[in-house]
């Protein structure tokens, strides 16, 4: 096991309390490609957490947690993160390029902005992997099943649209 691997198989879980969301998203490479997506909030475990209050320090921002010269007294311990990652149906690799966030409840002048934790090739697989892994777990669909859910409801959006 590599640490990317190690990291996200102890901290990359998708929130099942939380509604997975279907739906669709467009690029425009030659022209308007519309593609499926499927989108997970992730629990916000520590070492996420780590990385967003990091992001935003290095952005000029209060982290949520101690760190550095942060203490409990400093930090902007009132707010919290919410994280997001999606799969979706354009990329070869079916991952997302990133694991967005979300400032919530914070008297920082950031609050409610998203910011984004870029991932590798090697990272999107891992994550493409663990998200796969639960998703076979707990609602005992793989992603790929998922996806195909979302093209059809895609395809019922499009057929609706023209009528």
């Amino acid at each position: 096991m590599t640490l990317t691997e190690g990291f996200v198989k102890d901290e990359v879980f998708i929130d099942f309390g939380a509604e997975v969301m279907y739906g669709d998203d467009q690029v425009y490479v030659d022209y308007p490609c519309r593609f499926a997506t499927v989108q997970f909030q992730l629990m916000a475990t520590n070492g996420l957490t780590q990385i967003a209050d990091r992001i935003r320090k290095d952005a000029g921002y209060k982290p949520m947690h101690p760190m550095d010269e942060y203490t409990d007294e400093t930090c902007d311990n009132e707010g919290w993160y919410d994280f997001y990652c999606g799969i979706n149906s354009f990329a070869d690799n079916h991952m997302d390029s990133c694991i967005e966030f979300i400032v919530v409840n914070s008297d920082s002048p950031d609050n409610e902005e998203m910011y984004t934790i870029d991932l590798g090739a090697d990272e999107q697989a891992a994550v493409y992997s663990r998200l796969d892994e639960q998703c076979r777990t707990y609602l005992e669909k793989s992603c790929d099943d998922l996806l195909k859910e979302a093209e059809k409801q895609l395809e019922e959006v499009i057929a609706y649209e023209h009528g």
